[in-house]
């Protein structure tokens, strides 16, 4: 028994995995065209998964952190491009929205990140400031109709597929003392004059997630564009970030468990001087040592996610489930290529591409080395 998951919680993820599996044979295909299909996305949106983390007053399912994170890692052992989707649309974007909305927003909002339209996009990351967020360059300044917004915002997922995106954007001059101060959120419909899309980044992994540059040259929102308060929006994104890495390290747990899966049962197929291969004792220990990390993976993204559930701090402890899991599932996919042999490295053959989409888990919504610096100032603080 898991002290985190409940019988609601268990039987979601069931019907996510379950749906998730009839998706196996269209991932080669996708994958190698670099797009979500469309039919899929609303099909999420059908079975209510991308507005299960919105609450049901809002028109959404009202789940539980635990739920979501249970979710995405059950859409990552299956297609790791697709959960990364959701967990932008669904948990950074949602949760932005849900918690700094005004009660228009919600309503304006909301349902175009449920409907399967499209897949909502958190625009912060530029080409100058990626690990230092707050050194962000895109400027808002106010016009008489509302607000104009120019810069460059760079490795943007959904892009292509968002009917909007969270903007940050700075209001003022920069200060150097204090960097985060004067960053606003905006709500930017990605249809808005002065609004263009770069090209598809061409990506090691993850290639099926649209990740892509936005470009905002002269884009014109109203007054009520902005997203909780103006000067308060790196606030907004450090929140938004932090319920991300509990996703991620979910995300990690599935790409690891899935990985796994497979190489056990290739080992016990696979034959060498005589007998399975997974009669070898070196072979042996390496799988317990993968699947203890990967418990414990599961474990550490589950107890922030109830820590959150319960409205308790927990920005340490999901920086720690995605330090731990991210870089769990660069061992567990390692060890199950190895395990594969030549066929591993193979894209005939699934772990080829866990192992390549793990790889981000790592980097992308906080570094590992930013995750250990954001531990450390906890435990550190005076």
């Amino acid at each position: 028994m898991n002290p985190f998951i409940g019988e609601t919680e268990r039987d979601l993820a069931s019907a996510v995995a379950e749906w998730s599996g009839t998706l196996i044979p269209r991932i080669p295909a996708a994958e190698k065209e670099g797009t979500l299909p469309r039919d899929v996305i609303a099909e999420l949106g059908r079975l209510g998964v991308l507005g299960m983390t919105i609450p049901e007053a809002d028109g959404g399912l009202g789940a539980s952190a635990v739920a979501f994170a249970l979710v995405l890692e059950e859409l990552s052992a299956a297609w790791p491009s697709l959960a990364v989707g959701v967990a932008v649309n669904s948990g950074i974007v949602a949760g932005s929205v849900v918690r700094n909305g005004s009660a228009e927003q919600r309503r304006r909002w909301l349902p175009k990140l449920m409907d399967g339209n499209g897949l909502g996009a958190f625009a912060l990351t530029e080409p100058t400031s990626g690990s230092d967020a707050a050194s962000l360059r895109t400027t808002a300044r106010v016009t008489e109709g509302g607000w104009r917004i120019d810069g460059s915002k760079q490795f943007i997922t959904n892009a292509r597929y968002a009917p909007f995106a969270i903007v940050l954007a700075r209001v003022g001059e920069l200060d150097p003392e204090r960097t985060s101060a004067g960053i606003t959120a905006f709500v930017v419909p990605l249809d808005t004059p002065g609004v263009s899309i770069g090209r598809p980044e061409r990506k090691l992994g993850l290639r099926a997630s649209d990740t892509s540059a936005l470009v905002l040259e002269d884009a014109r929102v109203a007054h009520d564009a902005v997203l909780g308060e103006v000067g308060k929006g790196f606030a907004i994104a450090m929140s938004g970030l932090d319920g991300g890495r509990i996703g991620i390290a979910a995300q990690s747990v599935g790409i690891a468990r899935r990985s796994l899966e497979l190489a056990r049962a290739y080992a016990k197929e696979r034959r060498q001087f005589g007998r399975p291969i997974a009669d070898f004792e070196g072979l042996r220990f390496s799988i317990a040592k993968a699947e203890s990390d990967l418990a414990a993976a599961r474990l550490l993204a589950l107890r922030a996610a109830w820590l959150r559930d319960r409205g308790r701090p927990f920005t340490r402890e999901a920086a720690m489930a995605k330090l731990f899991a991210s870089e769990m599932a660069q061992r567990a996919t390692h060890a199950a290529v190895q395990i594969f042999g030549g066929n591993g490295y193979m894209r005939d053959y699934a772990v080829e591409r866990y192992a390549r989409d793990g790889r981000a888990t790592t980097i992308y919504e906080g570094t590992s080395e930013i995750q250990r610096i954001v531990i450390a100032r906890s435990l550190l603080a005076a």
